[in-house]
Order: structure tokens, then sequence, then C-alpha cells
């Protein structure tokens, strides 16, 4: 009995032995666990950090392109609103003419011609007392639409050169609400690499880029806004067909010949000077055998409307007698200081191959530095204080630099949807007619931003500005450059 109570106190130690091995190992794999845990969590966090950063500066860009293509749009309306004017102004002094022109001819007619006299000029001078107005508002919205038009034109100036600064500015915003706080517990976080080597080297590629995306198109280098301009016009600024009260057509006789439009014209390729003009006219049928047509004698009704920097009379839009008569009367119906067509901007690089592509790139670089990462080291679990200890515990983790960092990069890109793509129901207001394929341009505001992956050059180039890379051959495997 003896002998088996001294083996049970034997085996007894020997398992306590044993546990105590087992708990320790335990303690060490859980210690493990937890720094990997941390760390894990941590890149995690780094790298979200970034492509956040790297979203948000990209958006902002993406903005302030929108932006400079609403404001184009704005001036772009409000020139066509003048051009609109200018076709009403030439219309109502057409109707005036050719009332006052009608009301001498039916007066002859017996009996019913008085009245009738009496009822076209009537209507004639209530025409003419439109155009006044007419004309006087146009004296009072140009120097207002000039006015606009310098005030955009200059901030679009500004925000070509402060479009990378507030995109930087609102990546380190993103960057710096990565840190948490609750209670008495909290999140360090990440903050922006500040090393003056990457900051140089992602501030002034961001910023650069984005000033040297646009340019201000002046001069005959208008060619796009010009078009623009003209594509955006209605149809009664087009062109006026038709007649004045009635038709008259009288098959080798006589004919009705109404004709009438707005144009862009003047010297040096037509950018200057708006020409808007209404005639109507009697045409003779020609019965010389060398030449059956229609030839035009008798002027009915005429007007004109003009507007450029100095109050020009333009040209004139034909030989026949009723052109020289609107030619006339548009010297006292022409309006000063309209600068021309506005030199706005647009993209700098228009090439074809180029359109298919349009794109502007954002970099970011953050880091999180190694205290701010709750792992057993930082925390002081495993620290040997017995130096005479034969062992320890402590499983220290080795970072480069002492910090986690990741590198991201933004794209702005242009993209209007069009039918058959995707199945984005609240596209349906924005789908071009035509179902065309639209190249990016700063008359358009669909300027949209996504994360991208970085080229192997930026990997290389922003790793190495980071710090030393351990091993160069893995840069081209590192998704988006974080390390």
């Amino acid at each position: 009995m003896k002998k088996s109570k001294s083996l049970a106190r034997r085996q007894s130690g020997q398992a306590i032995v044993w546990l105590l091995g087992t708990m320790a190992a335990s303690a060490a794999v859980m210690l493990g666990v937890y720094t990997v845990g941390q760390l894990t969590v941590a890149k995690q966090k780094t790298v979200n950090a970034a492509d956040a950063a790297a979203l948000a500066g990209a958006t902002a860009e993406a903005r302030v392109l929108n932006l400079i293509a609403y404001n184009n749009r704005s001036i772009m309306a409000n020139e066509v609103f003048l051009a609109q004017s200018l076709s009403l102004e030439s219309w109502l002094d057409y109707a005036q003419h050719t009332g006052d022109n009608i009301s001498i001819i039916t007066n002859f007619i017996p009996y019913v011609g008085p009245a009738i006299a009496r009822v076209v000029k009537q209507a004639a001078t209530a025409a003419g007392q439109a155009r006044n107005g007419v004309s006087q508002f146009i004296n009072f919205l140009i120097p207002v639409m000039e006015g606009i038009k310098k005030g955009f034109v200059g901030a679009h100036s500004a925000l070509a050169f402060a479009g990378g600064p507030l995109a930087e500015d609102a990546a380190n915003k993103v960057v710096a609400a990565n840190k948490a706080a609750f209670g008495v517990h909290g999140d360090a976080g990440v903050q922006m690499n500040n090393s003056p080597q990457v900051r140089a080297y992602t501030f002034l590629a961001n910023a650069q880029e984005f000033k040297t995306f646009s340019r201000q198109y002046t001069g005959n280098q208008r060619g796009d806004a010009k078009q623009v301009l003209l594509d955006s016009r209605d149809p009664f600024s087009v062109d006026r067909p038709g007649n004045f009260l009635f038709n008259i057509t009288i098959p080798f006789v006589a004919n009705e010949d109404k004709r009438g439009g707005t144009r862009l014209t003047g010297p040096n390729g037509g950018f200057d000077r708006w020409e808007a003009q209404d005639t109507l006219e009697i045409a003779t049928w020609n019965w010389k055998k060398a030449d059956w047509d229609w030839k035009h004698a008798l002027p009915v009704g005429w007007g004109r409307a003009n507007a450029d920097r100095n109050g020009s009379a333009g040209d004139r839009w034909g030989n026949h007698p009723v052109d020289s008569l609107a030619y006339q009367v548009g010297r006292s119906h022409s309006h000063r200081s309209w600068t021309g067509v506005p030199s706005l901007f647009d993209v700098r690089d228009q090439s074809a191959g180029n359109r298919a592509n349009l794109h502007l790139d954002f970099l970011v670089a953050v880091e999180r530095p190694q205290a701010n990462t709750m792992t057993s080291q930082n925390l002081g679990m495993g620290t040997t204080y017995d130096a005479t200890a034969t062992g320890s515990s402590e499983m220290n983790e080795t970072l480069a630099g002492n910090k986690m960092s990741a590198l991201s990069k933004g794209v702005v890109f242009f993209e209007r949807p069009r039918r058959g793509v995707g199945n984005d129901a609240t596209a349906s207001p924005l789908l071009r007619p035509d179902s065309a394929k639209e190249y990016g341009s700063l008359y358009s505001p669909y300027w949209q931003a996504r994360v991208t992956d970085l080229t192997l050059g930026e990997k290389t180039t922003l790793m190495a500005l980071v710090g030393p890379v351990q091993n160069a051959a893995l840069v081209k495997f590192t998704p988006g450059g974080q390390r």
C-alpha cells in the first residue's frame, strides 16, 4: 500500500510538469496569434485608409472638372440666349417693315382694303414696339453676360491651379479621420507619409498633372467652343424660312421668297460677331431662254440685328435689293461690347489617340507607425525581467522602418451612361439620344473617380522613397503597391 502511494505522488509530479509545459507553449502560441492578428488588422486599416484617401483626392479632382463643365455649359447657354434675342429682334424688325409695306399695298384694294391696311399697320406698329423693347434688353444683357463670362473664366483659371491642392486637402482629411477614440480606448490610426521625398513626389506629381490637364483656348483656337455654340442653337435661330401672312406662288409668274437665320461670323475665323437677318421678296419669272429661273425684283420686308465688340454693321448676305435694305437697317440695330465666342478651358490633349483613354491619376502614400499597433511587444507582454533567466517569451515583430506603409492611386475618368451598358435605372435621364460613345471634355459633367492599381514604375519609385526595399523582386507582385 505504501509503495502505491509513493508511485502516485511521482506520477502526479510528472503531470504537473507536462501541464506547465503545455500551458507555456499554449501561451506562446496565443501570444503569437494575438500579435499576428493585430498586425493583420493594422495592415488592412492602413490599406483601407490609403484607398479611401486616393479615392477622396480623385473625387475632389473629378468634382472640380465637373464644376468647370457646368460653368462652361452655363456660359454657352447665355451665348445661345443672346443669339435667340438677336434672332427675335431681327424677325420683329422684319415684321414691322413687312407690315408697313403690305399696309400701303392693301390700302388700294377697293372697299375692304383700308380696313385690312389699318389692321396690318397696327400689327406692324406693335412689332416695332416689341423690337425696341428687345433691343433695349439686349443692350442690358450683353454687359451682364460679359461680366459673368469673365468671372467664370477667372474662376476656371484659379481652379486649374488650385485643383491639385484641393484634392490633397481632401485626402489628408480622410486619412486624419481614420483615428478613432472610444472612451478610454482609442486607435492612433494612420497618417500621411510626410517624409520630404515622398511628399515632394506625390504632391508635385498630383498638382502638376492636374494643372497641365486643361488649358484655355483663345483666339483662333476656339473652334470647339464655336462648334458647341452653333450646335446648341434652336431651329428658330438657325433658319427662319416661311412667309409673313400668306404665301404667294403663281407658277411662271411670281413667287414669295422668305429667308432668314442667325450666323456666327466676323474676321479671322468668324468667332466674334452675331448677324441675324430676315428678308421677304417677290420673285418674278425670268423668261429669257438662256436663264429660265426666278428673278428677285420686289423687296417686301427686311430686318437685321448684329452684335460684336464695336457695333459694326456686319456683312451683306447677298446681292439682292432686299439684302442691301436689310444691311442698311442693320447699321441702326448693331450692339456693342460682345467679345465673341468665349475663351473657355478644355482638356489639353485632344488627339484622337488620347481621347479614348483620357484620365487623371492621384497618388498617396499612407503609413502606420509601429507604436500605433497594440501588439504584444507594445503592450509589454513577455518582457524578461530576470537577466539570469534561461529563456524568454518575447516574440517581437520587425517592421521595415518601424512602420506599415500602403500606396494607392485614384483615377479620374470620363464616362457618360449609354444604352445597353449595365443595368442602372437611374442612368436613364443621362443617356444620349443617339446612344453614341461620348469622349471626355470640359463641356460635359460626367467625370468620375475610382481606385486603380499602380504601375510598376510608380510602385518602384514610391516604395524606394518610403524606405529600403528588402526584396526588389517582390515589387511587381505587390498588389496596389502595399508593403
